[in-house]
C-alpha cells in the first residue's frame, strides 16, 4: 500500500473511529488499536524548562501562525522561574512563517534591526523586514542549537541572530532552503512557479543551498539523530521500551556547557561569546555513534 492510500483509509471525519494494527518487531508482536479521529493542534513551543544553573530551554519545532506568542509566554514563564541564559532548540525545525520568524527574532532584538531581506534581479523583488515592538528579552546569554533539519524560518532566525553576536549557534550546517518562488502565467492559462528572489541575513549571508554554519560544529551519526528525536518527542513521564537506553544529546550538553560559561554582565557577553565561540570551535572532533 502507497503513503498516500494509507493516509486515506486513515483520514475521516471528527470523532468516527479507525482501527490500526501495529506489529512490533522487538517482540514479534501484532495487535490491533481503535483510535478516535480529531482535528489536531500542533503546539510548536514545547519542552518549556530551567536547570540548576539557571539556564532556561525551548525547543521550537515550526514556525506557525502562533509561535512568537506562545514562544513570547514561555519566555515570561522563564523570567519568573529565575533563567539567567537560555538555550534555544531549532533542530529540525522544517521552517514555515516569515512573518513567525520576523517576529521570534524581534523577541531578541532591539527595535529596527534588519532581520532578514530578499533580494533578485529585479530592483522591486528586495524586501527588507525589520525587527517590531513587544517586550525584548536581549539581556542573557543565548545559544541555538541547529543541525540538517532546520531549514527555511529556521534558517532566518539562527541566520539573524548569529549576525548580531545576539547568539552563538551549536550543533551542524543548516538545510539551505531561503528562495522566494513567483507563479507566471502562460497565454495558454498554464503557470510555471520561477525563483525570482532569496532570502539574505542582515550580513549578506545567502541560505539557500549555502546554510548556515554554527560556531560551535558538533555533528552526530544519522542514527543517533533519529533516536535523539524520537527520545525528545517522549512525554516525560513515559516509560523507556525494554531494552532501550537514554541517550545523551552531546549537543545539548555543550549548548548548556557553552552558555554557562556566558552567564557574565551583559556589557561583556558578545566579547565572551567570542572568547567560547574559539575555545570551542576547532576542539570539536566529529562525534560517532559508540
Amino acid at each position: 500500500m502507497k503513503l498516500t492510500e494509507a493516509i486515506k483509509l486513515l483520514k475521516g471525519k471528527p470523532g468516527t473511529k479507525v482501527t490500526i494494527s501495529i506489529y512490533r518487531p522487538s517482540s514479534e508482536n501484532t495487535f490491533d488499536v481503535t483510535i478516535t479521529r480529531a482535528v489536531i493542534h500542533i503546539k510548536s513551543v514545547k519542552n518549556v524548562s530551567v536547570n540548576e544553573d539557571k539556564i532556561g530551554y525551548i525547543r521550537i519545532t515550526q514556525f506557525g501562525a502562533e509561535t512568537s506568542t506562545l514562544l513570547a509566554k514561555a519566555l515570561n514563564d522563564l523570567d519568573r522561574k529565575g533563567a539567567e541564559a537560555l538555550v534555544l532548540d531549532l533542530r529540525n525545525n522544517p521552517g514555515g512563517l516569515l512573518d513567525s520568524a520576523v517576529e521570534v527574532s524581534s523577541l531578541f532584538l532591539p527595535k529596527g534591526k534588519l532581520v532578514v531581506f530578499t533580494e533578485g534581479r529585479d530592483k522591486i523583488q528586495k524586501q527588507e523586514f525589520f525587527s517590531g515592538n513587544g517586550r525584548k528579552h536581549s539581556e542573557y546569554p543565548m545559544a541555538i542549537l541547529v543541525n540538517g533539519g532546520s531549514a527555511s524560518a529556521a534558517e532566518i532566525v539562527s541566520g539573524c541572530l548569529q549576525d548580531y553576536e545576539r547568539a552563538i549557534l551549536i550543533g551542524e550546517k543548516t538545510f539551505g532552503k531561503g528562495s522566494v518562488q513567483t507563479v507566471v502565467q502562460l497565454p495558454d492559462y498554464s503557470a510555471i512557479r520561477l525563483t525570482t528572489a532569496k532570502y539574505y541575513t542582515p550580513s549578506k549571508k545567502i541560505i539557500h543551498n549555502h546554510g548556515i554554519e554554527p560556531n560551535i560544529k558538533i555533528e552526530i551519526s544519522n542514527e543517533i539523530a533519529v533516536k535523539l528525536a524520537i527520545q525528545r518527542s517522549r512525554p516525560k513521564e513515559m516509560k523507556l521500551p525494554e531494552g532501550e537506553e537514554v541517550i545523551e544529546d552531546v549537543q545539548l550538553k555543550r549548548a548548556f556547557e557553552a552558555i554557562k560559561e556566558c552567564k557574565i554582565m551583559n556589557s561583556d557577553r558578545i566579547n565572551k561569546y567570542r572568547e567560547i565561540v574559539k575555545k570551542y570551535e576547532i576542539k570539536d572532533p566529529k562525534i560517532e555513534e559508540k
